[in-house]
């Protein structure tokens, strides 16, 4: 699984993108696979990434309020929510996991209003 994010947004500044890869952990989807999470599960790892980049940017999402299925199919599950940032702001944000066409999974978020 390979974890990325994109952050835009007035109040964050900046649009930053990053990229992890967690092959070692062993989160590799055979191909036909569907993918496992639901809105809810998956805000772990969206948390988890943005803490990450937290020495980079001064601040990390603390909790995603409101998970909502946007869209699923076989390959990619889309929500929406609302972010804590540990600097007191509270944004929207977009968050996915999706399989690519070699069976990879990237987990990703952008920042929204």
């Amino acid at each position: 699984m390979v974890l990325t994010h994109k952050h835009r947004g007035h109040q964050k500044g900046l649009a930053l993108v990053g990229v992890l890869a967690c092959a070692l952990a062993g989160c590799e989807f055979e191909l036909g696979s569907t993918i496992p999470q639901d809105c809810d599960s998956l805000r772990e790892d969206i948390v988890e990434l943005s803490e990450r980049d937290r020495a980079a940017r001064g601040y990390a999402i603390i909790k995603i309020y409101e998970p909502t299925e946007v869209s699923r199919n076989d390959t990619e599950v889309v929500c929406t929510g609302r972010a804590n940032w540990s600097d007191g702001d509270e944004t929207g944000l977009t968050y996915r996991i999706y399989i690519d066409g070699e069976g990879d999974a990237f987990i990703e978020y952008e920042v929204t209003e």
